[in-house]
């Protein structure tokens, strides 16, 4: 079985049995967005883009989240037209 993790604002934390594609097929069209095999933000919680290290994203709540090498063009993109 798959599980999802989904981490929230208030440092609270679930874990649903349904997979990531799942979800990004509900939640892309409320600005959430795919940065990772294994991570999909809130787009309006995003702080900053770091890009050492591969690049990774800082949230409003300060959690660093890897953004992929073959997403990354797609990803800067995104933050373009946020």
């Amino acid at each position: 079985m798959n599980y999802t993790e989904f981490f929230f604002t208030n440092q609270k934390k679930i874990v649903v049995s349904k997979t990531l594609k799942e979800f990004e097929d509900l939640l892309t069209d409320l600005n959430f967005y795919r940065v990772h095999q294994s991570h999909l933000v809130n787009t309006k919680c995003i702080r900053e883009y770091v890009k050492t290290e591969g690049g990774h994203l800082i949230m409003t709540d300060g959690s660093l989240v890897p953004v992929s090498t073959r997403r990354k063009t797609e990803v800067l993109k995104m933050l373009d037209r946020l």
